[in-house]
């Protein structure tokens, strides 16, 4: 079990998604997991996170239900004890 989950709502953001992700593995602490949770965009982010060669990166699929709602999904797959959150374009 990771130290840190890392939340990212995802929706219609594949412009920028890659960027966040790379942006947390190339941190020097690296005990940590990622739960993207695709809120139903229309676009491909959803396989742009797919491509990635990273167990510690798990993709979420719902229908869109807006942004709390997939943060309350990523809460809610998180095992580890602490949570944070990143957007997918930041």
């Amino acid at each position: 079990m990771p130290t840190i989950d890392i939340i990212i709502p995802l929706y219609n953001k594949a412009s920028t998604i890659e960027r966040s992700i790379r942006s947390i593995q190339e941190q020097t602490f690296t005990d940590w997991s990622i739960i993207v949770v695709d809120d139903g965009s229309s676009d491909d982010g959803p396989q742009r996170v797919q491509r990635f060669n990273d167990d510690r990166i798990k993709l979420i699929r719902q229908g869109n239900a807006g942004p709390g709602a997939a943060r309350n999904r990523g809460i809610a797959e998180a095992t580890a004890e602490y949570v944070a959150f990143l957007d997918a374009d930041d």
